[in-house]
């Protein structure tokens, strides 16, 4: 027994099982060699003795440091505000609830910040990292490939230039975008305009492009507007639109949240949504289905984007190879259209 405050240690686990440390060790760290009557005599022996494990000492049995980096290069501030990254990050953490490995935010919006992750990832802070937000911006990924990290990327880029170095998750922004500006058609609207989030994000581009897929000349550069993915963004970029004698009867918005936005600055200026202008918006968050009137949008399984990047990253580390995954979008319809 062990003195009141004392650490127990595995030798003293080992003496109340009446095995080896060595034994101990490989019943807490699941090993296939251990019988299921070790394996029970060790567990009634933890219990008995308030054995806790150490996660240095584990890290260093095996070898890794049980930490996953959730990798994200926006402003911090859109990490909370834009539920996006809320549902992909519940995701991913649920994935990985149940086992050793804990999540962790790297935040990686300037420079300095991106040449601390990349020190951190190659001393071994991480096992894996997950890329919320996989901008080709200033070699960070590049950089992550010279590591030799396990690498899963929440995103599509143009061309997939880290297939079979990283893997991939992402719900198709081209085909999402082409179901949008097709329930727009199929609503009889002709005079379309898009108002987008940035220009320099990849999927501004690919949802641009399939807008294009259906509405090919009449999505026009000069139809096209980019914003950020708020709500206000959406509201300056319609309002300008309006103010400068642009005629529409369709927005086709990057967001939700610029949707709604879009939409105030419609009824500001007396025009009625979906009587006068038809809405579309993109990504299906719950204020979609809550404003009035419901917003017609593309639902994109975050969530179960985020816990399949869970699940990739935890086979890289096991060994597996890179794996690229694409979910499938669909168009939910509401009244706005």
């Amino acid at each position: 027994m062990t003195s009141p405050g004392q650490r127990v240690t595995i030798a003293d686990v080992a003496r109340a099982a009446g095995v080896a440390p060595s034994t101990v060790s490989r019943v807490l760290n699941d090993s296939p060699k251990c019988t299921q009557e070790t394996r029970d005599r060790v567990v009634r022996a933890v219990e008995k003795t308030g054995f806790v494990v150490s996660r240095r000492g584990r890290a260093l049995a095996v070898g890794r440091s049980e930490a996953i980096a959730l990798l994200f290069t926006d402003p911090l501030e859109e990490l909370f505000t834009d539920p996006t990254y809320a549902r992909l990050c519940h995701g991913i953490v649920s994935r990985l609830a149940d086992g050793p490995n804990l999540p962790m935010i790297l935040e990686a919006a300037t420079g300095a910040e991106r040449e601390r992750v990349v020190e951190h990832a190659g001393r071994g802070a991480v096992d894996a990292v997950i890329v919320m937000t996989p901008y080709e911006g200033d070699r960070l990924l590049d950089r992550l490939r010279e590591l030799g990290l396990p690498v899963v990327l929440c995103g599509q880029l143009e061309g997939d230039p880290y297939r079979g170095v990283f893997s991939s998750v992402y719900s198709d922004d081209v085909d999402g975008a082409a179901l949008a500006a097709r329930a727009l058609v199929d609503a009889g609207r002709t005079d379309v305009v898009c108002v987008m989030g940035p220009a320099g994000n990849p999927a501004s581009a690919d949802r641009i492009r399939g807008y294009r897929r259906v509405l090919g000349r009449r999505m026009g550069d000069d139809r096209v507007v980019h914003t950020g993915w708020d709500q206000l963004g959406g509201h300056r970029a319609v309002r300008a639109l309006l103010e400068g004698g642009a005629r529409f009867d369709a927005v086709l918005a990057g967001s939700d949240r610029i949707a709604v936005g879009a939409i105030e600055a419609l009824r500001e200026a007396g025009r009625d949504v979906p009587g006068d202008v038809s809405v579309v918006g993109f990504d299906d968050h719950l204020l979609a289905s809550q404003y009035s009137p419901g917003i017609t949008t593309v639902h994109q399984p975050l969530r179960e984007e985020g816990a399949r990047a869970a699940e990739l990253a935890l086979a890289m580390i096991d060994g597996a190879p890179p794996e690229t995954v694409v979910m499938d979008m669909r168009l939910v319809e509401r009244a706005s259209v």
